[in-house]
């Protein structure tokens, strides 16, 4: 799903930051490719594919994030919330353009972070990098008890720090299109391990309350391991909420097994920009269910 954007920007930073990874890990290609670097084609899948691609320009949502800390001892040591709103600033054929803003709450105090743009690729590449992707056949994977034909890609992104390499496995018809998706994280020459990232979709077409109406979602389940511990997250994906991700639980184990995080999200609203005729001239937004108009848009 899900939308994990580089290491969560999809829509959220720090701890919020994984989960626009989460929301961004959707992101993957398509392309006709030998087994050499040299015969390697870089190519993206059609936008509608992508949690944010798939939007207009205006589009956006916003998500608060609950996050517990704890000491060795298993004892709570503090609380902070994190609200994020993420809009969709611009739609190209290779990615997309993201404002952030993120407030933090901690102990009473709200603090308010200078909103960023965030440049996406649509295979998971930041502004600048480079991602090679090679076909690897085909494979059925079978969930929730139904059977669904997935293309198998490997993607391979080389930045400064580090190098991954993932293997998706994607569907065309099927939300949320990569059911499944298997990362390795090493040092630029590949020769030291940084983690690795196991995400499997469990469920598919199933019924969920996104705010005030039932959607259709699916239910996806990522394991994160590094030498420091592990992190374990289920996840709720809608492809109508701009993003993707509705809800999220996940803890945070260090290397003894203890928890020392736990996180809690929770989408707040989200507005999805439409302009197809008859709607007219103006931006009109989706809200909650509801078609609300712009007052600031041109009438017709």
């Amino acid at each position: 799903m899900l939308l994990e954007s580089r290491n969560h920007v999809s829509a959220l930073s720090g701890g919020c930051a994984r989960l626009a990874w989460s929301l961004l890990a959707v992101a993957i290609a398509l392309v006709v490719a030998g087994d050499t670097p040299a015969e390697a084609q870089v190519a993206c899948i059609p936008r509608q594919h992508h949690a944010w691609g798939r939007f207009h320009p205006g589009s956006w949502a916003q998500v608060r994030k609950i996050s517990e800390e704890f000491d060795e001892q298993g004892k709570l040591t503090s609380v902070s919330t994190t609200e994020t709103k993420t809009t969709l600033v611009e739609v190209r054929n290779t990615g997309c353009t993201l404002r952030v803003e993120v407030t933090v709450e901690v102990g009473g105090r709200r603090v308010t972070a200078q909103p960023r743009m965030v440049v996406l690729g649509y295979m998971g590449q930041g502004s600048g990098e480079r991602a090679i992707i090679r076909t690897r056949g085909t494979k059925t994977l079978t969930v929730g008890g139904k059977s669904i034909p997935c293309q198998v890609l490997e993607v391979t992104i080389n930045r400064s720090a580090e190098k991954t390499l993932s293997t998706f496995y994607y569907s065309d018809s099927q939300p949320p299109f990569v059911l499944k998706r298997q990362t390795r994280s090493t040092d630029p020459e590949g020769n030291v391990e940084h983690s690795r990232t196991s995400m499997d979709v469990i469920a598919v077409d199933m019924p969920y309350r996104v705010l005030a109406e039932v959607k259709t979602v699916a239910f996806l389940r990522t394991v994160k391991t590094h030498p420091g511990g592990s992190i374990h997250t289920l996840e709720v994906y809608c492809a109508d909420v701009p993003g993707g991700v509705v809800a999220h639980s996940s803890k945070e184990l260090d290397a003894k097994g203890r928890i020392i995080r736990r996180n809690t999200l929770e989408l707040v609203d989200y507005g999805v920009v439409d302009r197809r005729r008859g709607l007219g001239r103006g931006r009109w937004f989706f809200r909650r269910g509801r078609l609300t108009g712009d007052s600031n848009a041109p009438k017709p």
